[in-house]
């Protein structure tokens, strides 16, 4: 007499039904939802958080905590538990820094050129980022590769809290290796003067940088006024 036909277990699950493309499906779809739910956390932790609990508030009131349902609360806190620790193992990725190599290179023999943002967001008046734009659009016109320097309390004379090295250099139509949003507390002209005399760039802004005259001799500073709307340029 042979031995009965058993199919091989795992735990109570037997492996036909392992194999399964029902839980094949179901487990795909299982491992997506939870690799989006890490991403979520890490682009937008407070955010994924706070709906993640009105969430369970919402689900509490039709399943409340109690002994038959402990199981399932306890495995949707484990699996939150989970992405949070798999969410902080995950590299942070930084944003290249300024001078990098360009996704977008500068063409042979393009000259490259700084400018002071926050000094000429000014030019025509109250703190205006279009203002901006037409001076980097001006100088990629005349075959120019701008870098954009800007304090980091720009956002705040902007009115835009949210604007962040990303969003400027999309607002300016710039990679983002070639706009520099200096760190808070200090003042951008340092980096602007620095990064200039490395390279020996000129540099656009109406500042004279009096208090760091040292540092901004021998430089070519061009100058500028906003005139109908378009920018006019001095000092080339």
């Amino acid at each position: 007499m042979g031995l009965p036909k058993s199919p091989f277990s795992i735990g109570s699950m037997s492996l036909e039904k392992l194999m399964s493309p029902e839980f094949i499906l179901t487990a795909t779809v299982l491992v997506l939802a939870f690799i989006g739910y890490v991403w979520c956390l890490s682009r937008g932790l407070w955010l994924t958080i706070a709906l993640s609990a009105a969430l369970a508030f919402q689900m509490s009131r039709s399943m409340p905590m109690n002994a038959g349902t402990l199981t399932y609360w306890g495995a949707a806190f484990g699996v939150f538990v989970t992405a949070l620790v798999v969410k902080s193992l995950l590299p942070v990725r930084s944003a290249p820094s300024i001078g990098s190599a360009d996704p977008e290179p500068s063409r042979k023999g393009q000259q490259e050129i700084v400018i002071d943002g926050t000094n000429v967001m000014y030019w025509d008046g109250e703190a205006d980022l279009r203002t901006l734009r037409s001076v980097v659009d001006t100088l990629r016109a005349r075959k120019l590769a701008p870098y954009v320097f800007l304090d980091a309390s720009s956002r705040h004379h902007l009115g835009d809290t949210s604007l962040d090295k990303k969003g400027f250099a999309s607002a300016l139509g710039l990679p983002r290796n070639r706009v520099m949003v200096c760190p808070a507390k200090t003042e951008a002209d340092a980096f602007i003067l620095k990064f200039a005399q490395e390279r020996q760039l000129p540099v656009v802004s109406n500042d004279r940088f009096g208090d760091r005259a040292a540092q901004a001799k021998g430089l070519k500073l061009i100058k500028g006024v906003i005139a109908g709307g378009k920018p006019v340029l001095h000092g080339f």
